[in-house]
């Protein structure tokens, strides 16, 4: 049951809800919405977070999107829905990691946190202490760049989707016309959700993927 998430600053369109009600029917909520450009995906996960956070399930929270959008995205989500996000890069990592004791792990100082990819997929800068840190909510957008198997964004991915309780990924092109491909994407959501990597069948991912576009019956009514 939505309780706040609907209330944002925001038309009310009800096809926005589905992503949340999909999560919400799953102990650990794990999704990939993967909705066309323009359809608000942004509004959807922040109607998630928003929802989590009403629940006591938000405490600590990450968000990984692209460099270009980290202004338009945390605005977004304040404004739209108050949820508040400190933005990170490498240099405000390293500001961090003056403040603290030595050894301490600069992930832990803040608790919501909106970070760009780029900065963190360096594996021997920040690897280790993404290995020790658990969140309640992670949110990677643009995740179709985490499938290539043996890349420094597929290796971050599988760093961060076991240490979350909530594992969000957003994508208005999630498949590449390569079935491994995309069964690679959804294995971060669930490792034993495809049995065979060359045949992803519809009822395997049904829980965990919703795709809609322009001419969706809900979405055009």
């Amino acid at each position: 049951y939505l309780t706040v998430g609907q209330l944002a600053l925001a038309d009310d369109l009800p096809f926005q809800r589905e992503p949340f009600r999909m999560a919400m029917s799953q102990i650990q909520p794990r999704l990939l919405i993967a909705d066309a450009v323009g359809l608000g995906k942004t509004i959807e996960v922040g109607m998630m977070l928003a929802e989590l956070q009403r629940r006591g399930r938000a405490e600590r929270v990450l968000c990984v999107v692209p460099r270009h959008i980290l202004d338009q995205i945390q605005h977004e989500l304040w404004c739209r829905f108050a949820f508040p996000l400190v933005r990170l890069d490498s240099e405000g990592i390293q500001r961090v990691r003056q403040k603290i004791p030595a050894g301490r792990n600069p992930f832990t100082y803040f608790n919501r946190v909106i970070v760009s990819i780029d900065t963190l997929k360096n594996p021997g800068r920040y690897r280790p202490h993404l290995e020790r840190v658990r969140w309640n909510a992670i949110w990677i957008d643009e995740s179709h760049k985490l499938v290539n198997k043996g890349t420094l964004n597929n290796d971050l991915a599988k760093v961060l989707a076991p240490n979350t309780d909530a594992l969000i990924l957003t994508s208005a092109t999630p498949h590449n016309g390569k079935p491994e491909s995309f069964a690679e994407l959804v294995s971060l959501l669930d490792p034993t959700a495809v049995p065979d990597p060359d045949e992803v069948t519809a009822a395997d991912i049904a829980h965990l993927v919703v795709r809609r576009h322009r001419h969706s019956p809900n979405v055009e009514a």
